[in-house]
Parts: C-alpha cells; sequence; structure tokens
C-alpha cells in the first residue's frame, strides 16, 4: 500500500471512530472509540495517523465547532448529520492541527463523504472545507 493508500485507509479509520465518539456523547474516549475500529472493525493492530487526526479533532472540537458555525450558519452544529459532523471536525483538524495540505484534506473529506454520507453530503463538506481554506489564506495575506 502507498503512502497515499495508506493515509485513505487512516482517515476510515478515523471518520469511523469519530463517528463512534460523537454518537456516544462522550460517554467512552476517542482512544477507546479508536482503538476498537482499528482492533475488531478495521483488524489493524495501530494507526497512528487516525490517532493524531481524531486526537487533534477532539482536543480542538471547541474551535472547530466555532469555525463550521462561521461557515454553515443557518446549519446548527447538533442539526447536521452525525457522519457530516466527523467529517467536518476531521477535515478541519487535519488542515489546521495536523498540516496537511488544504487541497488534499478537500479532495479526501469529499470521497469520504461519497462514501459515508448522504447526497449531499460532499457538497457540504467541500463547502465548509474550501470556505476555511480561503479565509486561511485570507488571515496569511492580511497578517
Amino acid at each position: 500500500m502507498n503512502k497515499k493508500e495508506a493515509r485513505r485507509a487512516s482517515r476510515i479509520v478515523a471518520v469511523e471512530a469519530l463517528f463512534a465518539y460523537l454518537e456516544r456523547g462522550g460517554s467512552v474516549s476517542a482512544d477507546d472509540c479508536l482503538d476498537h475500529v482499528i482492533a475488531y472493525v478495521e483488524e489493524k493492530e495501530k494507526d497512528e495517523f487516525a490517532r493524531e487526526i481524531v486526537r487533534a479533532a477532539v482536543e480542538n472540537s471547541a474551535k472547530l465547532k466555532i469555525v463550521i458555525k462561521a461557515f454553515a450558519p443557518e446549519f446548527p452544529f447538533h442539526k447536521i448529520a452525525p457522519i457530516n459532523r466527523a467529517l467536518l471536525l476531521l477535515g478541519l483538524a487535519e488542515m489546521k492541527y495536523v498540516g496537511t495540505p488544504p487541497i488534499v484534506v478537500i479532495n479526501e473529506y469529499i470521497e469520504l463523504a461519497k462514501m459515508f454520507g448522504e447526497k449531499k453530503s460532499a457538497g457540504f463538506v467541500n463547502a465548509v472545507l474550501d470556505s476555511f481554506r480561503q479565509s486561511a489564506k485570507l488571515d496569511i495575506v492580511n497578517s
């Protein structure tokens, strides 16, 4: 498996784990959800990249929810489809805290939205992530 395929597989693990964490309302730790997905769902021993992006999403979720609210003001966070919440939190965390190039993140999470989400999920995820990318670019230019 090449690096791109490995990263995609890690992102899938991360989506499954964060989705499980969010659906349980934090009653189970994100690490426990990730360990379960790795061991029982994906039948892997470890996945450090998935762990890195899940931790970044969970540790920064309050800030990331503000970003989502800013770029999707017509959708209160709790009313966004749970899978889309997970995709947005992970995508934003990967761009902002992991340092993956934004275009790569956007393309990957659009594909994950097509894989896991509803018909309109990919467009929604694309709109929020790309709006964030554009605003981040403006922040760099304006600072």
